[in-house]
C-alpha cells in the first residue's frame, strides 16, 4: 500500500504544469480513499460452529425430612413431664410429654363406671323387672309426654307469631303498611282479611276471625280476641282499603328459625316419648332377644363414652406418630402449653428429599424424572450431587405476587444431609449435542417478524446481507440452535459497536 502511494505522488510532482493547490487536493483525496473503514473495527463477527447445547432451570430449595412433624397438645394445660430430650430416637406410640391429667383421669374412671352399670342392667333385664320399676317407668312416660307436649305447643305458638305484617290486597310495591303488634293466640294458621269501610272510620275482618274495629292512626286497635293489634298509617287507608295478615308470616326474617325450632321440638318430643315408652315396655316385657339386644346397645353406648373419655385423656399426651428423631423441644415442665401450639419437632433424618418452588414461566418445561445437579451451601459449590424430579404439585402457591409450583426431588447419593439445609438445583430441561449454534444477540427480527442474521459477504470490508434463519433450542449462555439458513463456518455479525 505504501509503494502505491509513493508512485502516485512521484508521477504527479513530475508534471511541470502541476499547480500546488491541485496537488494538495489530490493528496487529500487519496488519503480519504485509501483510509480504512472505521466501521470494520466496530463490527464484531463470529463463525457458525457445532456446539453442545443444554437448557436448564435453576431453583433454590431445602432439604426436607419424609417425617417432618411439628407436634402439639390438643388442649391447653400445665406441662407435667417431658420424657425425651433433643437427639433421642423414638418409636411410634412412645409418650413424649404430658400435661396435668387429674380431671381427665377422673372422667375416664366415671365412664368406666357407667360401662359397668350398663353391664349390670343387661344382667338385670335377663332377670326381669319388679312391679315398682314398672310403675316408676309409667310415671316417667306420663311426665315426658306432658313436658314434650308443652314444649311443642310453645314452639308452635312462636312459629305462628313470626313477625306478623299486613300486606295490601292486591299486592303492590308502593305502600305504607299498618303496624301490627301484640301476640297472636288463636293457635291456628290461615289469614285475616281486613276491609276498611264507612269513610275509613271502621274495619271489618274475615278469615281466621270475624270482627269489627275502629280505624286509628294514633292508637293500636285490637283485632278481636286474636291477640293482635293494628295501627293504620296516616292517609294510607285512603289508597288501600283491603289488607291481609298471613299467619304465620312466611316472609318474616325469623320465620325459618322458628320453623326449624318447631320441627326440632317435634322430633325431640317424639324421641323422648319413644324412649320412655320403650323403657316402660322393657319393664313390662319378659327378656326377649330384642330386649337383650337393646341392653347390649346400652353397653356399646357406654363403651363409646369410655372411648371419648380416653380420647380426652390422650389429649393431655404427646405421642410419637411415627419413628424418628427429636430435633427440637420448646417447652419445660411447669409451663403453660397452649392447645395446638407446636412444641416438639420429630423428624426422620435418615430419609430425606428436596423441595423447591418453580415459577409459572418455567413449570411447563419441568417433567417428572428429569435429572438435576445439586449443590448445598453446607458443602460448598465445588461438590455437585445428582438427583431427579419425583413429584410436581398440581396446585399453585403465590409467593410475593408470583405464581409458583412446588416440586419434589430425590437425592441419589447418601451424604450427611440435614433437614433445613439449602439446596441449589440445576434442572436439565433439554439437551442437544453437536448442533449448529449462534449467540442469540446476533439474531434480528425483520418487519414481518421473521428471524434474520447478518451474513458476512466481504470478510475484508465486513460487508454483509441479512438472511432468514430457523431456530430451535434456546440454550443456556445465550446460545440458540440454528436449524436452517446457515452452515458451519459461515461468518456472521454478532454486533456493531456504537461510537
Amino acid at each position: 500500500m505504501k509503494k502505491t502511494k509513493d508512485f502516485v505522488l512521484d508521477k504527479i510532482l513530475k508534471k511541470k504544469r502541476f499547480s500546488i493547490p491541485l496537488g494538495i487536493v489530490i493528496v487529500i483525496a487519496l488519503i480519504l480513499i485509501l483510509k480504512p473503514n472505521p466501521d470494520i473495527a466496530n463490527t464484531v463477527t463470529d463463525v457458525v460452529k457445532y456446539s453442545d447445547l443444554k437448557q436448564t432451570v435453576l431453583a433454590t430449595g431445602q432439604v426436607v425430612s419424609s417425617t417432618d412433624l411439628n407436634l402439639s397438645f390438643n388442649k391447653s394445660g400445665t406441662v407435667k413431664s417431658i420424657k425425651v430430650k433433643v437427639g433421642d430416637k423414638v418409636k411410634a406410640g412412645q409418650v413424649i410429654a404430658t400435661l396435668d391429667q387429674a380431671s381427665e383421669l377422673a372422667a375416664l374412671t366415671s365412664a368406666r363406671g357407667a360401662l359397668a352399670a350398663a353391664n349390670a342392667r343387661y344382667k338385670r333385664i335377663l332377670e326381669g323387672a319388679t312391679s315398682e320399676e314398672i310403675a316408676l317407668a309409667q310415671v316417667t312416660l306420663d311426665q315426658t309426654k306432658l313436658t314434650q307436649e308443652t314444649l311443642v305447643k310453645n314452639a308452635y305458638k312462636t312459629l305462628l307469631n313470626s313477625t306478623p305484617e299486613v300486606l295490601p290486597y292486591p299486592l303492590t310495591k308502593d305502600y305504607t303498611a299498618p303496624v301490627i303488634s301484640g301476640n297472636y293466640n288463636l293457635g291456628k294458621e290461615g289469614e285475616i282479611r281486613i276491609e276498611i269501610e264507612l269513610n275509613n272510620s271502621i274495619f271489618k275482618t274475615r278469615g281466621l276471625i270475624t270482627v269489627e274495629g275502629d280505624v286509628s292512626t294514633t292508637t293500636p286497635q285490637p283485632i278481636g280476641n286474636s291477640g293482635l293489634l293494628i295501627q293504620f298509617p296516616e292517609n294510607a287507608t285512603l289508597i288501600y282499603t283491603d289488607w291481609i295478615i298471613n299467619i304465620p308470616n312466611k316472609n318474616a326474617s325469623d320465620y325459618l328459625a322458628n320453623y326449624n325450632a318447631y320441627q326440632l321440638a317435634l322430633a325431640q318430643a317424639k324421641s323422648a316419648i319413644d324412649q320412655s315408652q320403650a323403657a316402660l315396655d322393657l319393664k313390662k316385657a319378659i327378656a326377649r332377644p330384642s330386649d337383650i339386644d337393646l341392653a347390649r346397645a346400652d353397653i356399646i353406648s357406654a363403651q363409646g363414652q369410655v372411648e371419648l373419655a380416653d380420647a380426652r385423656y390422650k389429649d393431655t399426651l404427646i405421642t410419637a406418630p411415627a419413628d424418628g428423631t427429636i430435633t427440637r423441644i420448646d417447652i419445660k415442665p411447669g409451663e403453660l402449653a397452649s392447645a395446638l401450639a407446636e412444641v416438639v419437632v420429630l423428624q426422620d433424618v435418615s430419609n430425606i428429599y428436596l423441595e423447591a418452588n418453580i415459577n409459572e414461566a418455567n413449570i411447563a418445561n419441568i417433567k417428572i424424572g428429569m435429572p438435576i445437579d445439586i449443590t448445598y451451601d453446607a458443602f460448598g459449590s465445588e461438590q455437585t450431587f445428582k438427583g431427579s424430579i419425583t413429584k410436581i404439585d398440581p396446585s399453585s402457591t403465590v409467593i410475593s405476587g408470583v405464581v409458583n409450583y412446588k416440586i419434589t426431588a430425590s437425592v441419589d447419593q447418601a451424604i450427611d444431609l440435614r433437614p433445613g439445609m439449602t439446596a441449589n438445583m440445576t434442572i436439565k430441561v433439554k439437551e442437544k449435542n453437536h448442533t449448529l449454534a449462534i449467540p442469540s444477540r446476533s439474531i434480528l427480527i425483520d418487519t414481518l417478524g421473521n428471524k434474520t442474521v447478518r451474513l458476512i459477504t466481504n470478510p475484508r470490508k465486513k460487508k454483509f446481507k441479512e438472511v432468514p434463519i430457523t431456530t430451535g433450542l434456546e440454550a443456556d449462555g445465550g446460545m440458540v440452535e440454528v436449524m436452517s439458513g446457515l452452515k458451519e463456518s459461515d461468518e456472521f455479525v454478532v454486533l456493531i459497536k456504537t461510537k
